[in-house]
């Protein structure tokens, strides 16, 4: 239910005042309204529809704006099918047809999936699946007192295909300009396979990323596997109150794979199988300062030789349990969007053992563990995550590179229109090997309000606070809504170059929130923060972006992946 934002104002804000006519509702019945009875699947239809803005029967206008503004092609059968856990000549159960809606449903590039049965004789059904495209054009951008810093440009379901591609610059002021580029496509070789790639050149430094998956995405799946891996070679980056912040070359490869096959019972699931993982490191000496006229040498010489090379080979185990029922619900991290939340728990771990193979100059082992578990109601629902790993140093009795983060979070519907959510965030490192810092000023993870903050440790902790409300609707094609919010944060030191114990600091700000059409999951928004303790760089903080937190309820922040070990576990095992 967590996806890191983006910064982004999507074209079709300015559609909204200009899509008036008829309103074609895209309502699908429900899937309770239609029984199995233990028949058998005769045939599948797939019946797909544009946004719902647009309607069924468009008129030739909308047809022009679905195909020009929101570069929206009705999503093809082959991007659906391979997402439905079902084929002909099996027996049909009541109990499925939600667990087929929501799967598909889990898909980026669908707003909304109803399966239903229809009878074919007294012996056979048919199943036919409906589905609601979400807009998927993507336009962003940003702009500093400089002029225009970035341009974001993308399409999440080209031609109807799955197959989401996107780039984006970046002004590289003294450096080179950033750019990047990222490419996902779902149902690869007709198969509920994921494949990605990514490519960044940095102002300094670069990335490239590549991976294939079949993740566990229902009980109804026997297997999930994994293989993939990145190159890396960044400038980790080390804010400090004293001076100009640090940066660190490292250059840094992951590869890993695995699968797990699943033995099952009602309700419920056992999953094993093998891992392996292949990770390269190798730091700089010392710190550089990116000043505005190039790199210079850093005036400290806290980063000098503190991080050492290696280079690692481990085989080993994953394993896992699930009882996950989900419970379909709206209004907890959308405005009206649908959204599946599980209940019950999971649990996955992996045990790797370091071996002497491709040249390993570091041999220790490494164990980490994922946990989710949810209870609750569509009116009140609290969900915790965790993901922790650790290994052991140099083949002694004590542990290093402990990493650990996770949240905690409770939703309260107070009533249709409002929606509450208090929740908790960590994210930690102990006796770290790699560079590691956690900054209060991070844009997505720190405090809103605090963007640019030298604050910064090696743990970080923040705690959120929000109410939203709908507000208006604007022509039944979008969803209006205010929010205000509260988050509290604070820093521990650790062993990180320039850590501080801070007190806690405060921000409070309002947010004005938009759906476009009215049940998209994802959820535009324009923030203003105010931080209420001291520390903060800016008075205030304007801040525009999208975000769909619907299909994740946690994933790691963008500053501590990097220092992860790079164990599959998470994705192989699909989490919530």
């Amino acid at each position: 239910m967590r996806l890191r934002p983006q910064r982004i104002v999507p074209a079709a804000l300015a559609a909204v005042v200009m899509l008036g006519g008829r309103h074609i509702s895209a309502q699908i019945p429900d899937s309770s309204q239609f029984r199995c009875d233990g028949r058998t699947i005769s045939a599948i239809v797939v019946d797909p529809h544009p946004p719902a803005m647009i309607g069924r029967d468009p008129s030739a206008f909308k047809r022009a704006v679905q195909h020009f503004l929101f570069q929206s092609g009705t999503t093809r059968e082959r991007a659906i099918r391979p997402f439905i856990l079902a084929h002909v000549g099996q027996r049909c159960h009541d109990d499925w047809l939600p667990e087929l809606a929501r799967v598909v449903r889990a898909q980026p590039y669908l707003s909304a999936v109803t399966v239903r049965a229809e009878g074919e004789g007294a012996d056979s059904v048919r199943l036919v699946v409906e589905t609601v495209d979400e807009i998927p054009v993507i336009i962003g951008g940003g702009v500093t007192h400089g002029g225009l810093s970035n341009v974001k440009y993308g399409n999440s379901n080209i031609g109807g295909s799955g197959f989401l591609a996107s780039g984006q610059w970046r002004q590289g002021r003294a450096y080179r300009d950033g750019l990047s580029l990222t490419m996902r496509q779902f149902g690869l070789f007709d198969q509920p396979l994921v494949a990605e790639l990514g490519a960044q050149r940095d102002p300094l430094g670069g990335h490239f990323s590549f991976g294939v998956s079949r993740p566990f995405l229902s009980d109804l799946e026997h297997i999930a596997w994994y293989a993939g891996g990145m190159h890396d070679n960044t400038y980790r980056s080390f804010v400090r109150q004293s001076g100009a912040a640090l940066s660190l070359p490292i250059t840094r490869d992951v590869w890993s794979t695995g699968a797990v096959a699943r033995f099952g019972w009602r309700g419920g699931g056992a999953m094993i199988g093998p891992v392996a993982t292949y990770e390269r490191s190798r730091p700089a000496p010392d710190g550089v300062i990116a000043s505005d006229s190039g790199l210079v040498s850093p005036d400290t010489p806290v980063l000098a030789n503190r991080y050492s090379p290696y280079r690692t080979f481990r085989v080993g185990l994953a394993g896992g349990l699930r009882w996950l029922d989900y419970m379909h619900v709206q209004g907890f991290d959308a405005l009206l969007g649908e959204q599946d939340v599980a209940r019950g728990f999971q649990i996955a771990a992996t045990a790797e053992r370091g071996l002497s193979a491709f040249s390993a100059t570091d041999q220790s082992s490494l164990v980490s563990l994922d946990m989710y578990s949810g209870v609750g109601t569509p009116r009140s629902f609290v969900g915790i995550a965790m993901r922790g790993e650790e290994l052991p140093a140099g083949g002694g009795d004590s542990w290093s590179a402990a990493v650990l983060s996770g949240r905690v979070a409770w939703y309260l519907r107070s009533s249709e229109r409002r929606t509450f959510e208090a929740s908790t965030e960590f994210s930690g490192g102990w006796r770290e090997r790699l560079p590691l810092q956690l900054s209060l000023g991070d844009a997505v993870s720190g405090l809103r309000g605090y963007n640019g903050s030298a604050i910064a440790g090696g743990r970080r902790a923040v705690l959120r606070l929000e109410q939203r409300q709908l507000a208006f609707s604007t022509g039944r094609f979008a969803q209006w809504g205010t929010a205000i919010f509260t988050d509290i944060g604070k820093t521990w030191s650790g062993d990180v170059p320039f850590g501080e114990t801070t007190v806690a600091r405060a921000s409070v700000g309002v947010g004005l929130l938009a759906a476009v059409p009215p049940k998209s999951r994802r959820l535009l928004r324009a923030d203003v923060a105010v931080p209420v303790t001291g520390g903060a760089p800016k008075r205030w903080v304007l801040r525009v972006f999208a975000t769909d937190a619907t299909r994740f309820f946690w994933r790691d922040p963008s500053d501590i992946s990097p220092v992860r070990a790079g164990a599959p576990a998470t994705s192989i095992f699909g989490w919530p």
